[in-house]
């Protein structure tokens, strides 16, 4: 080959290597990072299991590690800030909430933790603000638990027109919220309003088919609605199928209570 030509390739060569960059290599501070973030979520798993076993002391010193480790991780303020709650460390838990809606302003599951804080602290006013904007927030996936939270609230202050009305917003976001819909039944029935109540007792057993107790109270208030063919039907079936015996028990308790009351009333008609 031309040597003027095997000199022209080799400049050629030197100048394609110069245009290419090395990958730059991970800098002592970012290893270091990311060691620190790794340990700051062992820490953070740590206190998650001990928050399982309600040891509150072990998971505080856990989640204290973990932001100690990284503290720019919203999630490890708001864990330590729940621990602190249930401790009932109630200034600290403000304090570890705030650092967490200081990373993260729109942090849904602080909101409602900090309903809950204020609420064990005695601070209504201030627990009944937090659920709110917990329930109002968009951005927050559990909202319908927020609107469930507020009405308990307002069921503890007195406040009854509230306390229906947002137990029926948790159940406008959620409409299968078993415990929302089997408060609701209750309290209708309670209150007499049985209409009412059979509506929600239909609407939780249609969503939760199985449960043999409620079916049980479901009966019950067919019985006091004067219901008594739809009543034994429902019975019929709890007895033929449920392998439990107190639920056996019950429903032939209540099909007995049934005949003797269609006995009186036709002894009454009779009479009459």
């Amino acid at each position: 080959m031309d040597r003027k030509l095997l000199l022209l390739l080799s400049f050629i060569v030197l100048g394609l290597s110069s245009c290419v960059k090395e990958r730059p290599s991970q800098t002592p501070k970012e290893s270091n990072n990311q060691e620190l973030q790794r340990a700051g979520e062992f820490f953070n798993k740590l206190g998650i299991a001990a928050m399982a076993e309600e040891n509150y002391a072990k998971a505080i010193a856990n989640f204290k590690r973990a932001v100690q480790l990284n503290p720019y991780d919203p999630e490890y303020w708001k864990n330590l800030g729940e621990a602190y709650t249930f401790s009932k460390f109630f200034e600290k838990a403000k304090q570890a909430f705030e650092k967490a809606l200081a990373l993260k302003p729109d942090y849904g599951e602080v909101y409602y933790d900090l309903g809950v804080l204020y609420t064990e602290w005695g601070k209504y006013k201030l627990a009944v603000e937090w659920f709110k904007k917990a329930a109002n927030l968009d951005t927050y996936e559990d909202r319908y638990k927020a609107f469930y939270a507020l009405a308990q609230l307002y069921k503890k202050l007195g406040k009854e027109r509230e306390y229906i009305a947002t137990l029926k917003r948790a159940i406008d976001l959620y409409p299968k919220y078993k415990e929302a819909l089997l408060e609701l039944a209750r309290y209708f029935a309670e209150k007499g309003f049985y209409s009412k109540a059979e509506s929600y007792y239909l609407r939780y057993l249609s969503a939760y088919p199985n449960d043999e107790r409620v079916t049980l109270e479901y009966a019950q208030l067919l019985v006091k609605e004067g219901k008594y063919e739809k009543a034994k039907k429902i019975l019929k079936q709890l007895i033929d199928t449920s392998q439990n015996p107190q639920i056996v028990a019950q429903a032939y308790r209540l099909v007995n209570q049934i005949l003797i009351t269609e006995a009186q009333e036709r002894l009454k008609k009779g009479k009459n």
